[in-house]
């Protein structure tokens, strides 16, 4: 069995979510089902570097468009998606195709493909497109906004009516399915998870990288490590960064890359803080170093981002054995989660006031923030480890290959 999939990014470039598809080709591969890989690469890629082998065929795409301009951006989308049509449809022996949800404009031409191959399509929706226009900001102008929402739409009506099965990474995205009419059990919700034999706690002592960061060992760390994106307000942490500038203790950490890097930086030199640090991304094999930087790992997103993404590095903080404060909508699954758990503090988004005060909680408690961070590492482990979520996928392939051949010989 062999399934082509389609994806945003993939390793060695450093992008949220790889190391969940890492993950996958190599349990897809070890159950028996051989992968080969259509992805796109940033306009920073130059190839592979020396002595790098990847874990199973890429066929890599780069656009011609470069640049964070919004209709730039969609042209790139338009592009990209193009080119990775092209090459889905020249693949001959493959028994399953399988797309991310981004770019918006690949699921509707893999639907296509689909249809053109006669092949069972699975749809990995990772975020929704049309609710992070309204939430995120991405656009302020309200016509604009309000076209963009209405073309997001569509390309997601199209991608879920047109695949054979999705899989989403919350129950909140699977009522969007379920509310839009189509049958419950069409979608699976599979959330995304975390390798524990990757990501566990080590402690500052056998941690190298504060010594390659030039970090204290004896300081109080608050680290936030991921994506510099619209729907991450970062900038209340550096706010909060700000009014605890009089603890000398208490030190902040951002460790991060992405379209507002330079937005982010800039505010951090406007503030001219010597209580934060800010490097850049990580390669994912030092994820477990990173992870243990922090006694304090930051979960950050907008007001209403709980309705268009699902933050994967919760699972990383938690996994690492981090006290884990959530910046999050209070109704939100991953808020749930954080209480449910007892794994750390959950606090409304944007507001640095409310922030500042959770990281004066954990640093005023210390035995406090060794339990949460105990608690977290059993509740990732108890339900959200790379084995329990992998071999979901695993299952489901194999039930809609079978299920597509039956139909197909029973046509015949």
């Amino acid at each position: 069995m062999k399934l082509v999939m389609l994806r945003p990014s993939y390793t060695p470039e450093n992008s949220a979510g790889n190391h969940l598809a890492v993950d996958l080709v190599e349990d897809f591969q070890q159950n028996g089902i051989a992968v080969e890989m259509i992805v796109s690469v940033s306009s920073k890629y130059n190839g592979l570097p020396e002595g790098y082998r990847d874990n199973c065929t890429v066929h890599r795409i780069q656009s011609r468009f470069a640049g964070t301009g919004l209709l730039t951006r969609m042209l790139r989308y338009l592009d990209e998606s193009y080119q990775m049509y092209k090459k889905l449809v020249s693949i001959k022996d493959c028994d399953l195709i399988m797309t991310h949800s981004t770019p918006p404009t690949l699921p509707p031409l893999c639907v296509l493909a689909a249809r053109r191959m006669k092949k069972p399509l699975l749809y990995w929706e990772q975020d929704v497109v049309s609710e992070s226009i309204i939430t995120t900001g991405i656009t302020k102008a309200r016509l604009q906004k309000k076209v963009f929402y209405h073309i997001a739409g569509i390309l997601e009506y199209i991608s879920r009516k047109g695949s054979t099965h999705t899989i989403t990474i919350s129950e909140r995205f699977k009522q969007y399915h379920t509310g839009s009419g189509f049958a419950d059990d069409t979608v699976s919700v599979i959330y995304n998870w975390i390798d524990t034999d990757r990501i566990y706690p080590v402690s500052r002592k056998e941690n190298t990288l504060f010594d390659e960061l030039g970090l204290d060992r004896g300081k109080f760390y608050v680290t936030y490590c991921g994506n510099l994106g619209v729907p991450q307000n970062v900038e209340i942490m550096i706010d909060a960064a700000e009014a605890l500038a009089g603890y000398e203790d208490i030190r902040f950490v951002i460790i991060g890359g992405g379209s507002r890097e330079k937005v982010v930086q800039d505010y951090v030199h406007k503030k001219n803080l010597k209580n934060l640090d800010l490097f850049p991304l990580m390669p994912l094999d030092r994820a477990c170093e990173v992870y243990n930087l922090g006694n304090i790992g930051l979960v950050i997103g907008k007001k209403g981002t709980s309705n268009n993404g699902f933050p994967s590095k919760t699972w990383s903080i938690m996994a690492a054995g981090q006290t884990m404060v959530s910046c999050f909508d209070i109704d939100s699954e991953l808020s749930g989660f954080v209480r449910s758990g007892n794994c750390g503090i959950a606090i409304p988004p944007d507001s640095p006031d409310a922030l500042k005060d959770a990281i004066l909680q954990v640093y005023r408690l210390p035995d406090k923030g060794a339990q949460y961070g105990e608690n977290a590492r059993r509740f990732v482990l108890e339900g959200f480890s790379r084995k329990h979520s992998t071999m979901q996928f695993v299952e489901i392939v194999r039930r809609m290959v079978g299920e597509f051949n039956k139909r197909r010989e029973e046509c015949l």
